[in-house]
């Protein structure tokens, strides 16, 4: 901890992307949150962004999740 500000470790961090139905990501968000909380997180962007068809979860270089529009 530095100046009182929490150190967050690289392992901690999500990607999550919102993607459109052409493929493109249209939507990135970065997030220091634990895992079981993080499907909750792409549900909200589907719901936030009409845009998206589906929200991909990645954690370093590895896609974890692909949270689709219900």
């Amino acid at each position: 901890m530095q100046d009182g500000a929490p150190t967050i470790a690289i392992d901690d961090v999500y990607t999550l992307l919102g993607v459109r139905r052409d493929g493109v990501a249209s939507i990135v968000d970065l997030v220091a949150e634990d895992a079981g909380k993080i499907r909750q997180r792409a549900e909200a962007l589907l719901r936030e962004h009409a845009s998206c068809e589906a929200v991909e979860v990645w954690r370093g270089g590895a896609l974890i999740e692909r949270v689709l529009r219900a």
